[in-house]
Protein backbone atom coordinates (compact mmCIF):
# COMPACT_ATOMS: atom_id res chain seq x y z
CA UNK A 1 0.00 0.00 0.00
CA UNK A 2 1.60 3.82 -0.98
CA UNK A 3 2.01 5.64 1.95
CA UNK A 4 -0.77 7.90 0.93
CA UNK A 5 -3.48 5.57 1.17
CA UNK A 6 -1.97 3.93 4.46
CA UNK A 7 -1.94 6.97 6.74
CA UNK A 8 -5.32 7.67 5.13
CA UNK A 9 -6.79 4.07 6.25
CA UNK A 10 -4.74 4.51 9.62
CA UNK A 11 -6.60 8.43 10.51
CA UNK A 12 -9.76 6.85 9.01
CA UNK A 13 -9.85 3.74 10.66
CA UNK A 14 -8.46 5.56 14.64
CA UNK A 15 -11.61 8.09 13.58
CA UNK A 16 -14.40 6.08 13.49
CA UNK A 17 -12.96 3.62 16.21
CA UNK A 18 -12.22 0.47 14.53
CA UNK A 19 -11.87 -1.92 17.45
CA UNK A 20 -9.92 -4.75 15.73
CA UNK A 21 -7.44 -2.44 13.93
CA UNK A 22 -6.72 -0.58 17.16
CA UNK A 23 -6.48 -3.64 19.41
CA UNK A 24 -4.26 -4.91 16.18
CA UNK A 25 -1.77 -1.66 16.01
CA UNK A 26 -1.18 -0.39 19.12
CA UNK A 27 -2.12 -3.47 21.53
CA UNK A 28 -4.46 -1.30 23.17
CA UNK A 29 -7.49 -3.81 24.52
CA UNK A 30 -10.72 -1.94 23.90
CA UNK A 31 -12.52 -5.58 24.88
CA UNK A 32 -14.24 -4.96 28.58
CA UNK A 33 -13.82 -9.33 28.35
CA UNK A 34 -11.06 -10.45 30.95
CA UNK A 35 -11.82 -7.12 33.51
CA UNK A 36 -11.00 -9.09 36.48
CA UNK A 37 -13.58 -8.02 39.18
CA UNK A 38 -15.77 -5.60 37.58
CA UNK A 39 -19.27 -6.57 35.42
CA UNK A 40 -18.78 -5.46 31.67
CA UNK A 41 -21.41 -2.69 32.67
CA UNK A 42 -19.30 -1.46 35.61
CA UNK A 43 -16.20 -1.25 33.34
CA UNK A 44 -18.22 0.48 30.73
CA UNK A 45 -19.54 3.09 33.30
CA UNK A 46 -16.46 3.86 34.72
CA UNK A 47 -14.49 4.27 31.01
CA UNK A 48 -17.44 6.91 30.13
CA UNK A 49 -16.19 8.73 33.82
CA UNK A 50 -12.77 8.23 32.44
CA UNK A 51 -13.11 9.35 28.91
CA UNK A 52 -15.01 12.51 30.08
CA UNK A 53 -12.44 13.49 32.96
CA UNK A 54 -9.64 13.22 30.31
CA UNK A 55 -12.00 15.32 28.16
CA UNK A 56 -11.84 12.88 25.38
CA UNK A 57 -12.84 14.02 21.49
CA UNK A 58 -16.37 13.46 20.47
CA UNK A 59 -16.12 10.18 18.73
CA UNK A 60 -14.42 8.44 22.26
CA UNK A 61 -17.23 9.45 24.16
CA UNK A 62 -19.94 8.35 21.56
CA UNK A 63 -17.97 5.26 21.66
CA UNK A 64 -17.49 5.27 24.87
CA UNK A 65 -21.65 5.59 25.66
CA UNK A 66 -22.45 2.93 23.19
CA UNK A 67 -20.27 0.60 24.58
CA UNK A 68 -22.07 1.17 27.95
CA UNK A 69 -25.51 0.93 26.79
CA UNK A 70 -24.47 -2.12 24.71
CA UNK A 71 -23.44 -3.82 28.40
CA UNK A 72 -26.51 -2.77 29.52
CA UNK A 73 -26.44 0.22 31.05
CA UNK A 74 -29.34 2.72 31.31
CA UNK A 75 -29.66 5.85 30.35
CA UNK A 76 -30.29 6.77 33.85
CA UNK A 77 -26.88 5.22 35.42
CA UNK A 78 -25.21 6.85 32.11
CA UNK A 79 -26.13 10.08 33.45
CA UNK A 80 -25.64 9.34 37.24
CA UNK A 81 -21.78 9.12 35.89
CA UNK A 82 -21.42 12.29 34.59
CA UNK A 83 -22.97 13.71 38.21
CA UNK A 84 -20.67 11.60 40.54
CA UNK A 85 -17.67 12.74 38.72
CA UNK A 86 -18.25 16.34 38.47
CA UNK A 87 -16.80 17.04 41.93
CA UNK A 88 -13.42 15.48 40.79
CA UNK A 89 -13.01 15.66 37.06
CA UNK A 90 -14.77 19.29 37.20
CA UNK A 91 -17.58 20.80 35.98
CA UNK A 92 -16.52 22.54 33.20
CA UNK A 93 -15.28 18.65 31.84
CA UNK A 94 -18.98 17.32 32.68
CA UNK A 95 -20.64 20.00 31.15
CA UNK A 96 -18.16 20.13 27.85
CA UNK A 97 -19.18 16.20 27.58
CA UNK A 98 -22.96 16.29 28.17
CA UNK A 99 -23.87 17.19 24.89
CA UNK A 100 -22.07 14.51 23.24
CA UNK A 101 -23.12 11.98 25.39
CA UNK A 102 -26.58 12.88 25.16
CA UNK A 103 -26.08 12.76 20.89
CA UNK A 104 -24.36 9.00 21.86
CA UNK A 105 -28.04 8.59 23.65
CA UNK A 106 -30.33 9.49 21.00
CA UNK A 107 -30.95 12.99 22.92
CA UNK A 108 -31.38 16.37 20.96
CA UNK A 109 -30.32 18.24 23.19
CA UNK A 110 -29.86 21.41 21.09
CA UNK A 111 -33.57 20.87 20.61
CA UNK A 112 -34.77 20.57 23.92
CA UNK A 113 -32.68 23.92 25.15
CA UNK A 114 -34.44 25.69 22.25
CA UNK A 115 -37.79 24.64 23.77
CA UNK A 116 -37.32 25.72 26.77
CA UNK A 117 -35.94 28.71 25.86
CA UNK A 118 -39.60 29.11 23.88
CA UNK A 119 -41.05 28.71 27.65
Amino acid sequence: MDQTLRFQEILRKLTMIDEGFIEGETRIALSLAGTSALDSKTAALLRIGVAVAAGSSAACLHWSTTRALAAGATEDEIADVLLAIAPVAGLGRVVAAAPEVATALGYDIQAALEESDGQ
